[in-house]
């Protein structure tokens, strides 16, 4: 949980310290240039984190030969991404981008290769179940954003906050390197013929849905980039930003769940597991999933009342009310991503472009027709709607793939119940160890 809420954490100190010397213009355009980037890295990624993961997961990809791998797949996708991202930015510089300067989309874009670095150095500690190497990697990234982004924020502004994106792909590559070459010299994994081309195979099947699915995600900010003023995209980026947390359970759920999901599939093919327990396992990860939406949707709720005046001021004020309007969606768009995982880990990740395919024409509709009239109002408005139409669809191909019912899989038992309090337990036992 922790690890999934550092970014989030680094996202929003950010988002205050531009507010409190910018104001909602600063933190719209920042807004905008991650969001650039962020597409970028998903454009051009090809949908690899998902399969190294997959064949790393799986043992067929040995930790050395997937570091090399990609690394070199991170600076040439990552050119790439830079050229591609600076050339759209160029072309939208008077709409979507207007007022911001090209230097800083070269800062912002600048990062796309060792931030691949990074994600690929992610899924593979992540494949070989190394969480704490994943925490520590995830944690060396975000922290630098928040360390260096913020502190030269004050100073320098939007600037300051954009050269925290470069050094923080950087500072994650480097610390990636270092734990992928300890965990390379101790795995017993041999080297064989390189799955590249299967870890790309099985990932344009999920880059696809991943892509789509962007649109649901980062499509609102750019639309409103294109129609609205860098306020109004600030104040609106801020409510995404705060409602996000309530993924920070579900997501942490979710990132552990896909190499276990994955890992049991293949158990149960060579008769190490029943089908019944490895269904009994993801069932009970989903009702945990189910479980944690009342805990995420409380604090959410108590961040727009009380955060936002108190940290942001009254320049946000909109803020409060675009974050209720957003958040029902996000809520069970945080039980999909979960279902997603499992259907992905159970070698179905076409299902999730499906899905993005089913979703894209609706969302699209919805934000043209809401944002122009509406602004940020419609952009909440549309983006709730097609979160939450995203979690059914999803929840539809969850039932194909598996045999879990609706009562086994997403109503929570006074078990599941009991496993916090256990888990609290140790953790109390291991503090005072």
């Amino acid at each position: 949980m922790v690890v999934q809420g550092g970014p989030l954490l680094a996202a929003g100190v950010l988002s205050i310290v531009l507010a409190r010397t910018i104001g909602p213009s600063g933190n719209g355009r920042f807004a905008l240039l991650v969001t650039l980037t962020g597409i970028a890295a998903m454009v051009v990624s090809l949908g690899l984190t998902a399969g190294i993961t997959y064949e790393v997961s799986r043992r067929r990809w040995s930790v050395r030969q997937a570091f090399r791998t990609t690394y070199l797949a991170a600076l040439v996708l990552g050119l790439v991404g830079f050229l591609g991202g600076l050339g759209v930015f160029v072309l939208t510089h008077d709409t979507v981008f207007g007022g911001i300067r090209t230097l800083l989309a070269v800062l912002a874009l600048s990062c796309l290769p060792p931030v691949l670095a990074y994600q690929f150095a992610d899924a593979i500690v992540l494949a070989r179940e190394r969480y704490e190497s994943y925490a520590g990697l995830e944690l060396s990234h975000s922290t630098t954003l928040l360390v260096i982004g913020a502190r030269l924020a004050i100073p320098f502004g939007l600037t300051g906050a954009v050269i925290g994106l470069p050094a923080a792909g950087v500072v994650g590559a480097l610390v990636g390197a270092l734990l992928l070459a300890r965990e390379a010299s101790r795995e017993t994994v041999s080297e064989g013929r390189d799955p590249l081309p299967q870890a790309l195979r099985f990932g344009l099947q999920s880059w696809g849905a991943n892509l789509l699915q962007q649109i649901n995600y980062r499509f609102d900010v750019l639309i409103l980039g294109g129609f609205a003023s860098a306020r109004d995209v600030g104040v609106y980026s801020v409510a995404l930003t705060l409602t996000s947390v309530a993924w920070v359970l579900p997501q942490a759920l979710q990132t552990v769940l896909f190499p276990r999901v994955a890992s049991l599939d293949e158990s149960t093919l060579i008769g190490e597991v029943s089908a019944q327990e490895s269904d009994a396992a993801l069932a009970k990860a989903v009702r945990h999933g189910v479980l944690l939406t009342l805990p995420a949707g409380l604090s959410i709720g108590l961040l727009l009342l009380v955060a936002v005046p108190l940290l942001y001021g009254d320049k946000f004020h909109d803020t409060t009310e675009l974050g209720f309007l957003l958040l029902p969606g996000v809520l069970l768009v945080g039980v999909g991503k979960i279902l997603s995982s499992a259907i992905a880990g159970r070698g179905y990740p076409r299902y999730s472009l499906y899905v993005g395919m089913f979703t894209v024409p609706l969302t699209l509709a919805l934000y043209f027709a809401l944002i122009p009239p509406y602004g940020a109002w419609g952009a909440a408005i549309g983006s709730s709607v097609s979160y939450g139409f995203t979690a059914l669809l999803t929840l539809a191909f969850f039932r194909r793939v598996t045999r879990i019912g609706l009562h086994e899989g997403f109503v929570p038992r006074r078990e599941d119940v009991a496993d916090y309090r256990t888990a609290a337990l140790l953790a109390r036992d291991r503090f005072l160890d």
